[in-house]
């Protein structure tokens, strides 16, 4: 399942490359980027050239808007669980209609697979790749979330056919370690009873939910196998998910040109070792054509069985046809749902960023504030400042803009790892303001390696921490990606975990700080 990126199927050369391999027979593809206009019918074209129907797949995590233009963008899995009351019932079906909108979306887009959801327990606060991504750093919460997903995006229709196929990921867990796999190979020291009280009880919950894939990470976990990494252990893979947890779905690879592996083994090694293993599929590798031909060799030389390939075969065909890819056509991509006539169902992407609004406002969380701290008094008027750890263009805008029309007078900056803070400047702004708010965005993303906030950012909000009480001002520091950033910040008067950077929750922290309604 190689890669194809969907803004670049509308250049000939691109697209031609794709329809070659769709010809020769590959499984299917990781679709990265494009938009809900033209990718779908490049994926149609795609699956019309194909001599057995496609699996498409793509990390879908925070929704089709993730990946293609046009779709709605819902908040990460930690934003999710902070805006969802597990013990209420409108909070349940709140987080059902959105499942459903990702999965009406997806499959609309010629999408079957999403690698989704994320089960790790990030119980690592200095995790570089998970954070925000899982759902929390406790079991029993990734265990609710994670059934809930798996069950609404893999929801059957009336015959059992199935929209999508979820992905339980990153088996055996990801989540505790200060490494990124992207990069270098992470090691899990946990002992075996730790990995089955904390990191495995979220995929034996995923498997009992039905979910239809599991992917596994690329980590050395010595407690499980002490020779090999997980993507080559037939100990972990075969033994412990396939027989153990008696998973009958597709087992998929992490990407196998991730660093963690591609960095000390070739691709040919990679691949033979990831089958041996007990992979069903070959997710991302650098070069489709040499993975091909090194498994062939392998089967060739005897080093694979001609059985274990029909095994990964016959579990693939299976899942293709519980999507009904043999029995629906497959353009218009969305069979299921269809208008009069025969039209395609009609997609209310209104409606579906307005859930996502909703959703994005209930995730912002104030972590600690002292008494009466909240709302700031917007006829004092704020400083407010944006401390940018990626350098992006335009990051914390809204948050700006949002605190500028709610106060009477506002001053601020952005500041990034590479500026000059200036004293004096931030001075000025606070003795013009009655408090200051100190936004913090930090992403987490591949081979960053760090979730965290540089020392020149961390210091420059200290310093505005205690000008600010110097002053008798109040402080705020509210961290839009990393909620762990914020235990650096315990002279604050407030702290707030958006815990996504995405426009409404900025604007709903912005509402937190100056409006009474929201700071109750």
């Amino acid at each position: 399942m190689p890669r194809v990126n969907g803004a670049e199927l509308d250049d000939p050369a691109c697209r031609n490359a794709a329809l070659e391999l769709a010809r020769e027979g590959i499984g299917g593809f990781i679709l990265f980027g494009g938009d809900i206009e033209s990718t779908p019918r490049r994926l149609a074209e795609l699956q019309t050239a194909a001599p057995v129907p496609l699996l498409i797949s793509s990390d879908v995590e925070r929704g089709l808007g993730q990946q293609l233009a046009g779709g709605t963008r819902f908040p990460s899995q930690r934003a999710i669980a902070s805006a969802i009351d597990r013990r209420s019932k409108k909070d349940e079906a709140l987080l059902l209609r959105m499942l459903d909108a990702v999965r009406i979306e997806t499959r609309a887009a010629g999408i079957h697979a999403v690698f989704s959801p994320v089960m790790d327990v990030n119980n690592n606060p200095d995790n570089p790749i998970i954070c925000t991504r899982a759902f929390g750093d406790e079991p029993e919460i990734v265990e609710w979330f994670g059934r809930r997903y798996i069950r609404r995006l893999q929801l059957p229709a009336k015959d059992g056919s199935l929209d999508l196929l979820a992905c339980a990921k990153h088996y055996p867990g990801h989540g505790d370690t200060d490494q990124d796999s992207h990069s270098v190979l992470p090691v899990i020291r946990a002992d075996r009873a730790r990995l089955n009280r904390v990191e495995l009880p979220p995929f034996r919950e995923a498997v009992k939910a039905g979910v239809g894939m599991v992917m596994v990470a690329h980590l050395s976990v010595p407690a499980l196998d002490p020779d090999k990494p997980v993507t080559f252990s037939k100990k972990t893979v075969t033994a412990l998910l396939r027989e153990g947890m008696e998973f009958n779905g597709l087992i998929v690879s992490d990407a196998l040109d991730m660093g963690a592996i591609a960095n000390t083994s070739s691709p040919a090694e990679i691949a033979v070792g990831a089958l041996h293993a007990g992979m069903d599929v070959l997710l991302h590798p650098r070069d489709a054509r040499e993975t091909i031909d090194a498994v062939v060799r392998a089967v060739e030389e005897g080093r694979i069985t001609r059985e274990r390939i029909r095994e990964s075969v016959t579990r693939i065909m299976t899942a293709k046809t519980r999507l009904g890819l043999f029995a629906t056509p497959l353009n218009p991509p969305l069979a299921r749902g269809e208008g009069k006539g025969g039209a395609p169902r009609k997609i209310d992407y209104a409606k579906h960023r307005e859930l996502a609004r909703e959703l994005g406002g209930k995730a912002v969380k104030v972590v600690s504030s002292g008494k009466k701290a909240l709302p700031f008094d917007a006829a004092k008027g704020i400083a407010g400042f944006v401390l940018d750890d990626d350098s992006g263009k335009d990051i914390g805008a809204v948050f700006l803009t949002e605190l500028m029309q709610r106060a009477a007078s506002f001053s601020g900056a952005t500041l990034t790892p590479a500026s000059v803070f200036s004293p004096e400047h931030a001075k000025a702004a606070l003795d013009a303001a009655g408090a200051v708010a100190i936004a913090i965005f930090s992403k987490v993303s591949a081979s960053k390696g760090s979730s965290g906030i540089s020392p020149v950012l961390k210091a420059a909000a200290d310093e505005l921490v205690r000008m600010a009480r110097s002053g008798g001002k109040r402080s705020a520091v509210i961290s839009f990606d990393s909620p762990y950033i914020l235990d650096q910040f315990r002279d604050a008067d407030v702290r707030i975990a958006g815990y996504d950077r995405m426009a409404e929750i900025q604007t709903a922290a912005a509402e937190m700080l100056m409006d009474a309604r929201k700071g109750k």
